[in-house]
């Protein structure tokens, strides 16, 4: 298909996957909703260790768990998007046969459809870490923000995120029981292995191996370098910044491979199995 008809189908998706998942409210309301939650959430996350702490904080402590929950919407959103795109249609508007047999890619499609949700990631980790820096003394300054490295890390988490969604997409084509909670068990078992909220170091010797072969585990600790600079070591302190980033592209470029695969292994399968145009009624 030509470069322009991939961007059209791109565009259009998104353009679907919006009202979608804003169930076509007005944009505003459905902004507010969308950072209220994660914000909500990484409150709680905080006010937690506030009491474990018993008051008693570092403010580099809380830049970490910040900074960690507030990136970490993108992937809990990216991967949810691009699996309930394949659900929504297939379950809710029983529309997955009629996007098959349209003049388009579905892996374009699909891509597009999800996209929207990292719209409303985007807003919300603004806000939490304005929250953050204005509330919980994070020590956030834009004036010294790492600017080339934050965008590096984003562009390269954004392939990765949507390397994972479309392999979870891909699954849930498969799958009939429970296939709702799957995109959000895939995130919640990322979010312990990759540093979110703590560092990896904590984990179960035999653990820890898997985390240092998740690319997020080196894209949420270079956004953290971003921010805060080298001297907090809290996830990879064996390794550079450079080293980091050249971990963060191998991964990557790992997982975007093996998850074309899977994808393109699950569709197969769907398709053999007569699965595009079935309900399961989950």
């Amino acid at each position: 298909m030509p470069l322009k008809d991939e961007l059209r189908t791109l565009l259009t998706a998104a353009k679907l996957g919006w009202a979608i998942e804003s169930n076509w409210t007005d944009v505003y309301l459905f902004v507010v909703y969308s950072v209220a939650r994660p914000v909500a959430s990484a409150l709680v996350l905080v006010f937690m260790y506030l009491v474990v702490a018993g008051g008693n904080t570092r403010p580099e402590v809380m830049g970490f768990l910040v900074v960690g929950n507030a990136f970490w919407a993108f992937v809990s959103n990216g991967l949810q998007g691009l699996a309930w795109g394949v659900l929504d249609d297939r379950e809710r508007y029983l529309m997955l046969k009629y996007v098959y047999i349209a003049p388009a890619r579905f892996y374009t499609y699909l891509l597009g459809r999800g996209s929207a949700q990292l719209a409303s990631a985007s807003a919300a980790a603004v806000i939490t870490l304005g929250v953050g820096g204005l509330f919980l003394g994070v020590p956030i300054d834009l004036s010294r923000l790492n600017w080339p490295l934050l965008l590096l890390a984003l562009a390269l988490g954004y392939i990765g995120i949507a390397a994972v969604g479309i392999a979870v997409a891909g699954l849930s084509l498969n799958i009939s029981r429970e296939s709702w909670g799957f995109s959000e068990g895939v995130a919640g078992t990322l979010f312990l292995l990759c540093g979110a909220i703590f560092p990896i170091a904590v984990l179960p010797d035999w653990v820890q191996p898997i985390a240092r072969a998740l690319p997020f585990t080196y894209w949420l600790e270079a956004i953290r370098r971003a921010f805060f600079g080298t001297t907090q070591g809290f996830s990879l302190t064996d390794l550079d910044t450079a080293q980091v980033l050249l971990y963060l592209v191998v991964t990557t470029v790992a997982f975007a491979f093996l998850a074309n695969l899977v994808f393109a292994w699950s569709e197969h399968r769907a398709k053999e199995r007569g699965l595009i145009d079935w309900v399961s009624g989950s």
